[in-house]
């Protein structure tokens, strides 16, 4: 399976072509220069047509935020959603059309959703009303991260109306953690989820009714269901699942940043693993704990620095640093120079 390799080591996996195929389509639509946002990250076109290539986090992420900067669209991500394309999905597509209902393909799809991409973890939990989908995500660039949670929770409502052939489908509620749009931009959340949209909240999450997960979908034939999933397993095997506790590893690291200096066994502890264990894998993929940590944070900074109007006394916060000065220092043994020079750049 080919993949596009970044010339650092990849702390945000790897992701499939028909997502990066529908962001694409969307900045068409916005009248973005394609040919100009590959050729910056390093996409060959032809790689977008290869159904099993995949290409690493890091370079998805460079690309999302090119199209979404360009798209000069303030609700990209969303506006994004209504390209999906879910019978062209990746084999989840197919497994969704092939489910009694969408409570079926939901819990099928949900274990298997790397073979989308990397970009975040689905968790499901029973809900009194029915099932509430939580979306975690993975990436870490202040600008993509609401882009594209707004992107996958609407790219899943317009999945299920795909699979029950109603576009009047709809959840109960969804909530989201960016914060209050304008009253226009509202009013688009509304247009495209048409149930009550929350802002500003704990989670990102969509609450969908138990009559809504139960209804039985117009095309739905389990007859092919055992060896679409045998298929899919067989793919994430040949995949592999060793880089895993990594990817892992950095969305809790990530997380726990702006809530002060983390430690190795907090961190852990959030994985259900000891300290020391946790050091003992990541080692074994080629990396400690306190690389990753590094890594993480001079990510974060290179961004925060490049993207955003905090000061460097705000950034040292947002990475968990206890004093804007060890910030600076760490900062300098990263790159060579100050946090001062990469904002001028």
């Amino acid at each position: 399976m080919p993949v596009i390799k970044a010339p650092s080591s990849p702390s945000l996996g790897t992701t499939s072509m028909p997502p990066v195929q529908q962001f694409l389509q969307a900045a068409r639509h916005c009248k973005v220069d394609i040919s100009a946002a590959l050729a910056l990250v390093g996409i060959d076109k032809a790689t977008l047509y290869d159904a099993d290539a995949r290409i690493d986090g890091e370079r998805f992420q460079r690309l999302l935020h090119h199209l979404i900067e360009h798209s000069e669209h303030p609700l990209f991500g969303l506006y994004s959603a209504r390209f999906i394309q879910p019978d062209r999905f990746t084999i989840l597509g197919q497994i969704g059309l092939n489910s009694d209902n969408f409570a079926q393909a939901l819990k099928q799809a949900m274990p298997l959703e790397k073979l989308v991409g990397d970009m975040g973890i689905t968790e499901l939990r029973e809900h009194s009303q029915g099932l509430k989908m939580v979306w975690h995500c993975q990436y870490s660039h202040p600008l993509v991260i609401p882009h594209l949670i707004d992107n996958v929770l609407a790219s899943w409502v317009n999945f299920a109306r795909f699979l029950m052939e109603d576009n009047r489908a709809t959840a109960v509620e969804v909530k989201l953690q960016r914060s209050q749009p304008s009253f226009q931009e509202a009013k688009e959340y509304q247009a495209l989820f048409d149930c009550p949209v929350l802002f500003e909240q704990s989670e990102n999450a969509i609450l969908i009714d138990k009559a809504l997960l139960t209804r039985p979908l117009p095309s739905g034939d389990n007859r092919r269901l055992p060896q679409l999933m045998a298929n899919a397993q067989q793919r994430l095997k040949h995949m592999g699942s060793g880089d895993q506790l990594q990817l892992a590893t950095a969305r809790v690291i990530r997380q726990l940043l702006p809530q002060g200096t983390i430690s190795r066994e907090l961190v852990a502890d959030q994985l259900h693993l000891t300290g020391r264990t946790l050091q003992r894998k990541l080692l074994k993929q080629g990396i400690s704990y306190q690389t990753l940590v590094d890594n993480i944070r001079h990510e974060m900074a290179d961004y925060w620095l490049t993207c955003s109007e905090l000061s460097a006394s705000e950034i040292a916060v947002e990475l968990g640093f206890s004093d804007v000065r060890v910030f600076f220092r760490a900062y300098k043994n990263w790159s060579g120079h100050s946090p001062g020079v990469k904002r001028l750049r």
